[in-house]
């Protein structure tokens, strides 16, 4: 269905590193990347430009509008968000989400990720601080780096990935301000790690795209949402874990409900409001 077609690709970031060879081969696709295309209008990641949808919305929006303005009818766009992980508290994670805007047969298909592998972090410093071994701990060089004024909090830098360069702008910014936040630079092609969960997600995209629906054969047959609770294994209390996975067709009503990838029959005691409260 999807052999030989052309596909816009919404990003500004190196994302087509990620995503391109997936759909090369699978379907020879090829994904062209608007030199243009500001994506940065959705939200950026430092705030400078907030983000006014939730991510589920905006990656939508941003596939839908390349398409539109470069006349494809089909697009993909990515959309990351990062902070504390949503089920293991006090790690941090990164929800990455992935749409395909099929404009031929009037349909979108997202796929997500969630994970804890990522080097989301940050780090306030005055003049007298030392930081050698947050800068090992978020493997910078390979991974870039955000300088922000915490006293403006106006960005100071992006993108800085060597060590000499770093260590000049902390120096020449602690002349007018007090405290300097060191934040990881999260832009895909300043993170490697994103990177790698990009590609992942890009794969499990082209998976579902070679799923037919068992009813209609749509495409695009897979994950849409979530049912049931888990029980907590200790004192038989509702978690919010969810208890099985639906897989829907985007065209049809069909459904089949398969249990948690993880094999989980029961929810640890620590994510139980009674146990845990």
């Amino acid at each position: 269905m999807y052999n030989d077609i052309k596909i816009v690709l919404a990003t500004k970031h190196k994302k087509e590193n990620a995503i391109q060879k997936p759909f090369e081969d699978a379907f020879n696709a090829t994904i062209v990347v608007p030199n243009d295309y500001d994506t940065d209008q959705f939200g950026t990641f430092t705030g400078e430009i907030p983000r006014p949808s939730s991510a589920y919305d905006t990656v939508i929006k941003k596939a839908n509008e390349a398409a539109s303005q470069y006349g494809f009818d089909y697009a993909i766009a990515n959309e990351g968000s990062f902070g504390p992980h949503p089920t293991i508290f006090f790690v941090p994670g990164d929800i990455e989400l992935i749409s395909f805007v099929d404009n031929k047969n009037d349909f979108v298909v997202i796929e997500s990720e969630i994970t804890t592998e990522t080097n989301y972090a940050h780090r306030d410093i005055t003049i007298a601080d030392e930081y050698a071994d947050f800068l090992e701990k978020i493997n910078f060089g390979s991974h870039g780096l955000i300088l922000r004024s915490l006293d403006t909090n106006a960005i100071i830098a992006k993108g800085i990935t060597q060590l000499e360069e770093l260590h000049s702008i902390v120096k020449s910014s602690f002349k007018n301000q007090s405290t300097i936040r060191l934040e990881t630079d999260m832009r895909a092609m300043m993170n490697p790690t994103r990177m790698r969960i990009i590609n992942k997600l890009a794969i499990k995209l082209v998976q579902r795209l070679q799923k037919k629906c068992f009813q209609c054969k749509a495409h695009g047959f897979g994950k849409t949402s979530v049912t049931g609770k888990l029980l907590c294994g200790s004192c038989g209390t509702e978690t919010e874990l969810y208890k099985f996975k639906v897989l829907s067709c985007i065209k049809c009503d069909y459904q089949e409900f398969y249990p948690r990838a993880d094999k989980l029959e029961y929810a640890d005691q620590q994510y139980c409001p009674y146990c845990n409260p």
